[in-house]
């Protein structure tokens, strides 16, 4: 699913409480991550909720990041599945410039997510650029997971 097709099915769906289900539908459809990933090191800080989020370089598309995430709650579990439809398919410079904030306020998240939330989802935020970053510092041909 794009960001495209989200803003999409959000239009037809009136009522925060079918938005939230479907945010939290989103969340359940993300693929598990192992429990070896569930380290401190992947751990977002600055949640309620315990998430971890990792990366590998894409095998698909050569100079992109693949992100992985996993969350205990299923609404913040489904916010971490949208932003991951954000930062899909890009490079980490395009992770680094691409603005959340579009996102969050194209969906009306702004006025909808209680204060522990939306500062939670930008903890996500923060370390998926964080992990962009890193990407950026490595050297050329460096293949490591994160």
């Amino acid at each position: 699913m794009t960001i495209d097709e989200l803003k999409e099915a959000f239009e037809l769906l009136l009522d925060w409480e079918d938005r939230y289900a479907y945010i939290s539908d989103l969340g359940g459809k993300l693929p598990p991550m192992p429990e070896k990933d569930k380290t401190e090191d992947n751990i977002v800080h600055g949640c309620m909720t315990r998430v971890w989020i990792t990366s590998r370089p894409s095998r698909r598309e050569p100079g992109t990041i693949e992100f992985r995430a996993d969350a205990e709650g299923p609404i913040i579990k489904g916010l971490v599945a949208v932003l991951l439809m954000l930062f899909a398919h890009k490079t980490p410079e395009q992770v680094l410039a691409t603005d959340a904030d579009e996102l969050v306020d194209g969906l009306g998240l702004e006025e909808h997510l209680s204060p522990n939330r939306h500062l939670g989802m930008y903890a996500m935020v923060d370390k998926i650029k964080g992990i962009a970053r890193g990407y950026c510092d490595r050297p050329p041909g460096s293949e490591q997971d994160s």
